[in-house]
């Protein structure tokens, strides 16, 4: 099979690179526009025209324009082929990534649905595709026919050799102005000024950071931009129990179970209570860091993630496409 993948120029999202893990893992052949997101090899706009005749399908991938320019995108109308044409889209707070005013990242604390900005669909992509996946689907957005289900997942760097266990929590978020990061953190500080033994927010390069995560009993998961946060997919990928803040209002599949492969949580008095058993229970620890690394390569590798793509892509509803398995 091969796909011509229209791809970020360089800026790093967090389905760009789970698919390309899963394209080269199930032994696609990627014609890719653009470096970056672990893309072994690029090609030029003359090139990507041509493979794009016979390609099976045309992928598309979100980039969040910052300090990069946008992928190349535009090819899609020269390559013409919409039947065959996916969009893949992490986008949050709105189609750009981009909050919809100054207050809409304040406004989520009390409203968790101004998550879901304006315009929420990018609708220049949705005429040009035939499947919109999307990381973030709320309940609504199912009634347009071409929306499905896409989350995200593990990237295959996140995966490690486990490691004695040091510290009871790890916790540590990029910002805390969003979901329940803020009093999440604070209760973090206080256990650890209690004498709890909570590594949080001290800053490594990547690889350490996952080694501190393999040497914690419980990792520490709240929503970011969306009713998400990478770091429940790093803290479970490495056999850590997670603590997630309960995404209530998206949409997907395969969601991991309370009590059996995470433990959500959906206030301070449920995170305080789930902690202070869970600090007192580290087999039970052990037992959830277990079934969670078990749940994520059975459907939330890059691997699995492409399959339900292409399973959906030929014609088996979202709801079962993780559950069937894929045929080449």
């Amino acid at each position: 099979m091969k796909i011509v993948v229209i791809t970020p120029y360089k800026k790093l999202n967090a389905l760009a690179p789970l698919i390309i893990d899963g394209l080269y893992d199930n032994d696609i052949e990627v014609i890719a526009s653009d470096p970056g997101n672990g893309i072994h090899k690029w090609y030029n706009d003359n090139e990507i025209l041509e493979h794009a005749k016979d390609a099976d399908y045309i992928f598309a991938i979100f980039g969040k324009i910052r300090e990069y320019r946008s992928g190349r995108y535009h090819l899609l109308n020269q390559i013409n082929r919409p039947e065959v044409t996916a969009y893949i889209t992490d986008s949050e707070w709105t189609c750009t990534s981009y909050p919809d005013s100054p207050t809409q990242v304040r406004e989520t604390l009390t409203n968790p649905k101004r998550h879901r900005g304006e315009p929420w669909i990018d609708e220049w992509m949705y005429e040009r595709c035939n499947w919109y996946f999307k990381r973030l689907v709320f309940p609504e957005d199912l009634k347009r026919e071409k929306i499905i289900p896409c989350y995200i997942g593990a990237w295959n760097k996140y995966f490690g050799q486990p490691e004695e266990k040091q510290f009871e929590i790890f916790s540590s978020f990029g910002q805390i102005n969003n979901g329940l990061r803020r009093p999440v953190h604070e209760h973090c500080q206080k256990l650890k000024n209690e004498g709890v033994n909570v590594l949080i927010n001290q800053k490594f390069d990547f690889e350490t950071y996952l080694k501190m995560i393999r040497k914690s009993w419980i990792g520490v998961s709240a929503w970011g931009a969306g009713n998400c946060c990478m770091r429940m997919w790093e803290i479970s990928a490495n056999k850590t129990c997670c603590f997630i803040q309960k995404p209530s209002l998206i949409v997907y599949p395969n969601k991991f179970v309370d009590g059996e492969s995470c433990v959500y949580y959906s206030n301070m008095q449920e995170f305080k209570e789930k902690m202070d058993y869970y600090l007192k229970n580290k087999d039970e620890c052990a037992r959830i860091g277990e079934n969670a690394y078990n749940h994520i390569l059975k459907y939330h590798t890059g691997k699995k993630r492409v399959q339900y793509i292409l399973n959906v892509i030929k014609g088996i509803p979202w709801q079962k496409a993780s559950e069937i398995e894929y045929v080449k």
